[in-house]
């Protein structure tokens, strides 16, 4: 009797093998040109790529994104005009700025100046805004510099409305991506910033009106490109630019598999002579497209996994999700480890830790629900009686199990017997 009860014992207490996880792999990501990378889903703040994206950089004219910003919400009439005069465009020929082309004794309208600052990326243009709007370009660069503040930009000195090179003026891409998130919600700015192909009004050096062309759609998307044409599928637009110092740099806006997604890649050189900036988007926004989805893992409510409850009478408990969990996830390398196990013994109170679900991400850990018992339990002896039958038959098999009772029995008679006789 006494060896019977210790199997019974023993078999009680195995623990049931857990199932291992696949091997975590890191990510493979692909090689790019730009020394900084911070790619950023609008939606969720979910961070995608990160490499660098605290260190300073020179924006170059991605500064052009805020000029344009600013002028926007502090110009009252789009179609008041501006007359180019020397002062504005004093060495910006000799400094090698990118120009839409206005000159002196042109008057285009505020809107045709946004325009030339956002497309061609027109130095010029943001010259003139900063002019009219304070007197001078130095007036802007301070409503500029104030805006980042205010926009959490903590790492960000604008000492200029073009971007041309200075030591003094820098970013991060991670400031810049706050600030293109900023700007898209803004309806005319997100207009202007995804138009290819823009005329301004007649002028005296334009009486046809100065033709502009987007300097980073004519790389992209294009059946008859200009220039190398990149197939970015889900390519929204952006803004570029280029210094000696800074490099090639880009901030732009992808839709791709439900993600709202803000690239910013900056430094980066290649030759031949073509925005390596934006041949990095084309790889980085492909990678994801082929890669990453927005996707829901589970509903709140949903039961994630059901336990038996020992030492009780077919005891069961199910662990319920709080939340609904949709974030970006790899679309063929994610992984939910539990550690919840199947059993939990009674006595067991309402609200004990019954364990965790970890999603991961190649092998980065993405998100994590823990739960709790949501009732109560109570051990008994029948319910412990239970459980060693159970266990056994699981274990075993019911035959064995039949068989182990029937000795039992046959054991307790015998007992009887010899102290009856």
């Amino acid at each position: 009797m006494a060896v019977l009860a210790a199997v019974l014992l023993c078999t009680a207490c195995r623990a049931e093998p857990e199932e291992q996880p696949q091997e975590l792999m890191p990510e493979q990501q692909p090689a790019v040109l730009c020394d900084y990378v911070y790619l950023v889903d609008r939606d969720n703040g979910q961070v995608l790529w990160d490499q660098g994206s605290e260190e300073r950089i020179y924006p170059a004219s991605l500064t052009k994104m805020m000029t344009g910003i600013v002028a926007l919400e502090n110009i009252t009439d789009l179609n008041d005009t501006f007359l180019f005069t020397e002062e504005v465009v004093a060495g910006l020929k000799e400094a090698g700025a990118n120009r839409a082309g206005f000159w002196v004794g042109d008057e285009p309208t505020l809107l045709d100046l946004v325009y030339g600052d956002i497309l061609p990326s027109g130095a010029e243009c943001s010259r003139a805004l900063g002019y009219y709007l304070t007197g001078s370009e130095e007036g802007l660069v301070e409503l500029m510099n104030a805006k980042a503040a205010a926009l959490g930009m903590h790492d960000t000195h604008f000492v200029n409305t073009t971007g041309l090179h200075d030591d003094n003026h820098y970013s991060t891409c991670r400031d810049m991506a706050i600030l293109l998130d900023y700007c898209l919600h803004n309806d005319l700015f997100r207009q202007i910033i995804t138009t290819y192909e823009y005329t301004a009004a007649p002028t005296e050096n334009y009486p046809e009106g100065l033709n502009m062309r987007n300097a980073v759609l004519m790389y992209v998307n294009r059946e008859d490109p200009p220039y190398e044409n990149f197939e970015i599928p889900g390519f929204i637009g952006g803004k570029s630019g280029y210094t000696i110092e800074g490099q090639y740099t880009l901030a732009s806006e992808a839709v791709i598999n439900g993600m709202d997604l803000i690239l910013v890649n900056c430094h980066g050189y290649l030759e031949p002579h073509y925005p390596a900036s934006i041949a990095d988007a084309a790889v980085i926004f492909n990678y994801m497209r082929e890669t990453w989805g927005r996707q829901t893992l589970w509903q709140k409510g949903d039961v994630f996994t059901t336990l038996r409850i020992r030492n009780t009478v077919n005891g069961r408990l199910n662990l319920l999700h709080r939340h609904t969990l949709t974030m970006d996830l790899p679309l063929t390398a994610t992984q939910i480890i539990s550690d919840t196990g199947e059993t939990a013994d009674a006595p067991l109170a309402a609200g004990h830790y019954l364990g965790r679900a970890q999603v991961y991400a190649f092998d980065r850990l993405m998100a994590e629900e823990r739960f709790y018992a949501l009732s109560s339990f109570t051990a008994t002896r029948t319910g412990k009686i239970w459980t060693i039958g159970y266990e056994l038959a699981a274990s075993y098999g019911i035959p064995l199990v039949i068989l182990l009772a029937l000795g039992v029995i046959l054991l307790a008679v015998r007992l009887h017997r010899r102290r009856s006789e």
